[in-house]
Formats: C-alpha cells, sequence, structure tokens
C-alpha cells in the first residue's frame, strides 16, 4: 500500500472528519458575523453601550433574577434556584447559569447580568439572518434585511436590554425552528437533532410556553413542507422522538432539582406554574382580546405602515411554503398567548423574528417611490415626542411624577429623529426598507438614553443600596416590611436571608431593634413615615424607617 493511501486514509479517520465539521461550522459562523453580519452589529454595540452606560437592574424583576443567580452563586447549589433562601420554582436555571458562568469567568457584578440578554438578542438577530437564508435560499437581500426588521421593531428593541428571560427564550425558539425548517426540506436525522436541542434549551430558559411557538409548525407541517405532507408518518415519529428527546433533555435538570427541593416543590414546578398560569393565571391575568387591543403598540412601527397592509393583501404570498411557515408560526403563537390567561407584553418577543421574516417577503427589498402612507409611521413617533413633552406638565397623571423634574431633552430628540427621515423622503421622493427600521433604533437608543436619565433613581436602587450597605458595615440590623421579591439580596451581596415583617409589626420590630432600620414598598398617596430615607419607586415610593 502507499504511503499516498495511507495518508488518505489517516486523514478520513472519524476524528479527522469531526473536525472537519468544527471547522467549517467556525467558518460559517465567522462568516456569518463577521462578513454578513456586521451591519447589525453595529447598531447592537451602539444600543449595548447605550444601555451598560444609563441602565441598572431594575426591580421586581431584574433585581429578583439577580437575586435567584447569586444564591446559587455564593450557596454553591446549582440545581435548585432559591430566592431569600426558599425554593424558587417559577422559572427553570438556564438563565441563572449564564449568569453564574459568566461570574466565574469575569467575576461577580452588573455588568455581567446587563449584557446577557443583549447578547442572546444579537444571537437572536444572526439567527434570523440564517433563518431567512433557510427560507429563501439565494436571496441574499432577504437575508440582510431580516434582522434589521427585528431590531426595528418596538417591542423588540424596548426589551433587547432587559435582563431577563425572553431574548433567551427566542434564541432557543430560532434555533429550533431552523432545524425544523432543515428537517421539512430532507427529513434528516441531524436536523431534529437541532429541533431537540432547541425545545430543550427552551424548556431550561422559560418552561412550556416555548412550545407555543415551536409545536404549531411541527403539529402542522404538511401546510408549509412537502416532506412532511409526502411522508407523514416519518415526520411524526422524528417529530415525537425529538419532543421526547427536548423533554429529556430538561428532566435531567427537573428530576434531580425534585428530589432535592421535595415534592411540593415539583408539583409547584410541574403543575402551578404551567397549567394554573394558563387557565386562571395568578398573575398579569388580562382579557383574551389584550393583546389584540394592544397590536398597534406591539407590532410598531409596521402597524402604522399602510405599505405593510397593502403588501399583506397579495394571494400569491400564499403559495409560498416559506411564507406559509411564518405566518403559521406567528398566527398560531399570537393567537395562543391569547388565550393563555396570563399576559404580558414581553411573552410575545418568541413572536417578533416571524413577524420580521414575513415583513421581509411583503416589504420591497430596495428603494421605491415614495407614497403619502409612508409617511404615517414617522409622523406617530413625532406625536409621541410630542406628547412626552406635554404630558408632565399635567400635574394630575401621577404617573409621571418622576418625569417633572427632569429635563427632556430627549423628547425633542425623538422629533429631530422623525422629522429628518420625513424630510429625506420629500427630497428623494424615495423610501428604502432600511429607513424605517434605522429610524427606529436611533429612536430606542434615544429613548432608552432619555428614560433612564430623566426617572431619576426611580427604576433603579443604587442610592438606597449604599446607605443600606452603610447600615449593614456598622452591625446595624435591617427587615423589608411586605411583600419581599429579592429586591436587595445582590445588591447588597447578602449571604443570609433577609428578614421580612408584616407592615403592621414595623413599629414593635423597631421597639425591639435599637439600631434597626425597615424597608418598605409604599403607595404614593399614603402617608407613609420615612424618617431616614425615601426615593420613587416605579409608580410608588421606597421607604426606609429608622428608630428615632
Amino acid at each position: 500500500m502507499s504511503d499516498h493511501v495511507i495518508m488518505r486514509k489517516r486523514i478520513n479517520t472519524p476524528a479527522s472528519n469531526f473536525s472537519d465539521a468544527i471547522g467549517a461550522a467556525a467558518r460559517k459562523l465567522l462568516k456569518l458575523v463577521v462578513v454578513d453580519g456586521f451591519d447589525i452589529f453595529i447598531p447592537w454595540l451602539m444600543m449595548t453601550t447605550v444601555n451598560i452606560a444609563f441602565h441598572h437592574l431594575i426591580p421586581l424583576d431584574e433585581t429578583r433574577y439577580a437575586a435567584v443567580a447569586w444564591e446559587m452563586w455564593y450557596g454553591h447549589d446549582f440545581l435548585v434556584p432559591h430566592l431569600n433562601g426558599a425554593p424558587y420554582h417559577h422559572k427553570p436555571p438556564l438563565l441563572f447559569w449564564l449568569y453564574d458562568v459568566g461570574w466565574s469567568l469575569f467575576g461577580v457584578s452588573e455588568l455581567w447580568l446587563l449584557l446577557v440578554a443583549p447578547l442572546c438578542g444579537l444571537v437572536s438577530l444572526y439567527l434570523t439572518r440564517y433563518m431567512a437564508a433557510l427560507l429563501w435560499p439565494g436571496d441574499r437581500r432577504a437575508m440582510r434585511l431580516a434582522p434589521w426588521l427585528l431590531f426595528g421593531s418596538l417591542l423588540w428593541g424596548a426589551f433587547l436590554n432587559s435582563a431577563m428571560f425572553d431574548t433567551l427564550l427566542t434564541a432557543c425558539v430560532l434555533l429550533a425552528l431552523s432545524g425544523l425548517v432543515k428537517a421539512g426540506r430532507d427529513l434528516h436525522g441531524q436536523s431534529w437533532i437541532l429541533f431537540a436541542l432547541g425545545c430543550g434549551l427552551g424548556l431550561l430558559a422559560k418552561g412550556p410556553v416555548v412550545f407555543v411557538s415551536t409545536l404549531p409548525p411541527f403539529l402542522m407541517g404538511a401546510v408549509w413542507s412537502d416532506a412532511a405532507k409526502s411522508r407523514p408518518t416519518r415526520w411524526y415519529l422524528y417529530g415525537l422522538a425529538a419532543l421526547a428527546g427536548a423533554i429529556g433533555l430538561a428532566l435531567l435538570w427537573a428530576v434531580p432539582a425534585i428530589l432535592s427541593a421535595g415534592n411540593d416543590y415539583g408539583a409547584t414546578l410541574l403543575w402551578h406554574q404551567t397549567v394554573d398560569r394558563i387557565s386562571n393565571s395568578f398573575a398579569h391575568k388580562r382579557p383574551i382580546w389584550w393583546y389584540l387591543a394592544l397590536s398597534p403598540v406591539l407590532l410598531f412601527p409596521w402597524f402604522f405602515w399602510p405599505r405593510v397592509w397593502r403588501s399583506l393583501g397579495r394571494h400569491e404570498l400564499l403559495q409560498e411554503a416559506s411564507f406559509r411557515f411564518c405566518l403559521l408560526w406567528f398566527g398560531s403563537g399570537f393567537i395562543a398567548f391569547s388565550l393563555i390567561s396570563g399576559k404580558q407584553a414581553h411573552y410575545l418577543i418568541p413572536l417578533m423574528p416571524a413577524m420580521a421574516l414575513l415583513l421581509t417577503r411583503v416589504l420591497p427589498k430596495e428603494a421605491t417611490a415614495v407614497k403619502p402612507g409612508d409617511y404615517l409611521p414617522f409622523l406617530v413617533i413625532g406625536v409621541f415626542a410630542l406628547l412626552l413633552l406635554i404630558l408632565p406638565q399635567l400635574q394630575e397623571l401621577k404617573l409621571y411624577h418622576w418625569l417633572r423634574q427632569r429635563d427632556l431633552w430627549w423628547a425633542v430628540t425623538l422629533l429631530l429623529v422623525a422629522f429628518c427621515p420625513m424630510m429625506t423622503m420629500a427630497y428623494t421622493r424615495s423610501i428604502s426598507p432600511y429607513l424605517l427600521p434605522v429610524t427606529m433604533i436611533l429612536a430606542l437608543i434615544s429613548s432608552l438614553m432619555g428614560f433612564f436619565s430623566s426617572t431619576g433613581n426611580a427604576f433603579h436602587l443604587r442610592q438606597a443600596t449604599q446607605l443600606l450597605e452603610k447600615y449593614r458595615e456598622a452591625g446595624d440590623s435591617l427587615a423589608w416590611a411586605g411583600k419581599y421579591d429579592g429586591q436587595l439580596q445582590f445588591l447588597l451581596r447578602m449571604t443570609q436571608p433577609m428578614a421580612v415583617i408584616d407592615k403592621s409589626a414595623v413599629d414593635d420590630w423597631l421597639a425591639s431593634h435599637s439600631n434597626g432600620h425597615v424597608v418598605s414598598v409604599e403607595r404614593q398617596d399614603k402617608n407613609a413615615h420615612c424618617n431616614d430615607y425615601w426615593q420613587y419607586y416605579r409608580e410608588d415610593k421606597l421607604c426606609i424607617r429608622s428608630q428615632i
């Protein structure tokens, strides 16, 4: 046997094939990010930089999730999440694990907490670009436009920098559905593995809600996939096996966690947090029509662009399998979320890539002649900016109490952001498909800076934390009066549970703790005696009382 043949055999070993596959994947990823995706990276970097400069952890949600990750970290219990010393059954652990992994690499800081969600959002932008390439092969304009349309959506941009679960869940959904689209072509097992991985990670990210976005396209595969229509038995067998694998991946954490924390934790995790939220939510319960009524805001700015509605009326679009897939993804998800009892605006974020992909197909991919209706979304942005200037001056609107004391320069900036594109359109008599997304991104960046600078400390606890830290260093006792959601656990780096008392017991507690301090949240219209410190706290106020 010649040396040449021996060398070929050595090269074609399984290890070599595996390394070649890894190398090819790395090259594709590098091309996707650096070559094809650098244009969307720049606005993401701008918004993330502004976010880090102006944004601090917001109570209740962001401080709560930081507290859970912190208790995992200092307690070295990465199996069962805890909040103020009690098992936390409201969310699975994937986001907390990501926080803790970052802390192990870069040290414990608030910065990493504020970076995880934007990084997941960046992954979602690239996965949206990849999904467009899968759905419309060879259409590079669609591939480039899709992430811009996603980034230029109000709902996506507003929550991109929130230290919450939604951009992480969106990345998991996109990973799962990219595998499903690939499986819809050839039914290869590798594609189903991707589907299983995305669903499994989604279960670990936010629980069964991942199936709201991923199950309908799978169950109705014959609507958009010729492979599913021609070989339904293989489609459903492979798909059910993938779903079983996804559930198995989640159970690798859930079973040991339940065994460790007890049956009550398991019953709450597996039933109370899923079935009860769907049928009779204990939080954020809203009527079935709530999302529909809020759709002008949720779908802004596209809701106000007549060109979108005219293009969606083209019947030939339904003849495209890829368009039907995106429509099924968005439409079924919107209906399902409407039927679920608990509703929040950010629950719809995993559906936004579907909307962006639909828009990619219906909007022109190059500059076209401007029409009168093209000015409408820019006018809406301008009207919103005017309202920001006027509403804080109306004394009866208590919601804006923290805005009256600040300079609303950003409202003027929003007016300019809306006015300049309209002048450009009037001058050139044409509109680029990128003009509205770019305008929205600039408006979001300006709003992010303006909101956090104008609201003072109403949406963070840094000043209160500094005072409480001085008390802790002096050996004083601290207590929280009322419902406690872990607002101070991470900010004070507490290694013991916070003492929680009833509001009616504040005076007795202070009488028995000569160096004690009680923190509580009080309504604005309540005359609470804050003899030590107070600040605005969202629409309420945070009060610190001490023994006189």
